[in-house]
């Protein structure tokens, strides 16, 4: 009796006194989502400062070249209006080893290798994926008109995320990351890579279409059929638009809508996503809107693309558009692609 006794009570003792050890909690939800918010924003912030070095790096050889021989045409795609120059494919292979080094796991398209493989775009891929143009407005850059750019964009998961077009000639730099915004830096120093201003940047607050500044691009294009619809586009843009503008680069034309210089932006048959991934970034980030020029949801490989300050006027602006069929030489808009 007196053994049962003493083993209850030490029973008990242990159930009422000894704090067992129990195993670790599980994470709570928002700290799993704190940190891959962590991680993402590390990721950007790699990634745009990659960006701007390559873009100081690219920059700073248009400039060198800007007028001397390195600036005439060394070869055409499409035809004898879309032209290559050593700039385009000496920047391009240089932005290229710069991230591969740097980011060896993502994917690099970029327009020159895509045109000197026959021209055909890659499907898009989840990976993180940058889409390089080492010169835009590369007609521009030939004739030595200020309006050339080279324009580095990143995707993540199909999605525009980071964002950088860097004109050498006027020192402007734009600048947009997923969430955080869009900026204008003003670019010196002799090799390019000082930041002396830094601003945010915001589109207009235009509220029609009847007010508000446009800019448009002619393309490559030249059967009778494609510039029939390519003016008839212009001429009710014009009708319904304070006026047009045409200064030569897809990625320099979506900036200004970008920091309110223009109100939108539309082009049809531009040469590749290249032309318009980091552009979108800045755009949306300084508060404006972009879609396929037919009103869809813009796909980046359709090489269709329309910007503006507001979505009221982007409705303007496809209606506008809406009566004109595109030209033969014309990309379809999305939903009417074989292939993207």
């Amino acid at each position: 009796r007196g053994v049962f006794v003493k083993t209850t009570l030490i029973k008990s003792f242990l159930h009422t006194h000894i704090i067992y050890r129990m195993p670790p909690p599980f994470q709570d939800e928002d700290e799993e989502d704190e940190e891959e918010e962590g991680k993402e924003e590390l990721f950007l912030e790699e990634t745009l400062r990659a960006a701007k070095r390559c873009a100081f790096l690219a920059g700073k050889e248009i400039r060198n070249a800007w007028g001397t021989t390195s600036s005439e045409v060394k070869n055409t795609k499409k035809n004898d209006v879309d032209l290559v120059t050593l700039t385009d494919e000496k920047c391009e292979k240089m932005i290229k080893e710069y991230i591969r080094e740097r980011f060896p796991d993502h994917l690099i398209v970029g327009e020159e290798e895509t045109a000197a493989g026959g021209d055909v775009i890659p499907e898009m891929s989840a990976k993180p994926t940058w889409y390089i143009d080492p010169v835009d407005g590369t007609t521009n850059f030939i004739h030595s008109y200020p309006n050339s750019c080279v324009s580095i964009g990143l995707t993540m998961k199909k999605e525009p995320v980071v964002g950088v077009v860097f004109n050498p000639i006027t020192r402007e730099m734009f600048v947009g990351v997923k969430g955080r915004g869009s900026q204008l830096i003003n670019v010196g120093g002799n090799d390019l890579n000082e930041e002396t201003d830094v601003k945010t940047i915001r589109v207009s607050n235009a509220t029609t279409l009847k007010k508000a500044l446009i800019a448009t691009e002619i393309g490559v294009g030249r059967d009778e059929k494609t510039i029939d619809a390519i003016m008839g586009r212009i001429r009710n843009i014009v009708q319904n638009s304070r006026s047009v503008r045409c200064t030569g680069s897809c990625a320099m034309n979506m900036c200004a809508v970008a920091s309110g210089r223009v109100d939108g932006f539309f082009e049809i048959g531009f040469g590749g996503p290249w032309d318009n991934c980091a552009a979108t970034v800045i755009v949306r980030e300084a508060g404006g809107v972009v879609v396929d020029p037919s009103g869809e949801e813009m796909h980046l490989n359709a090489r269709r693309v329309l910007c503006a300050n507001s979505r009221e006027i982007m409705e303007e602006f496809v209606a506008a558009l809406k009566p004109v069929e595109d030209g033969p030489a014309e990309p379809p808009k999305p939903s009417l692609a074989t292939t993207l």
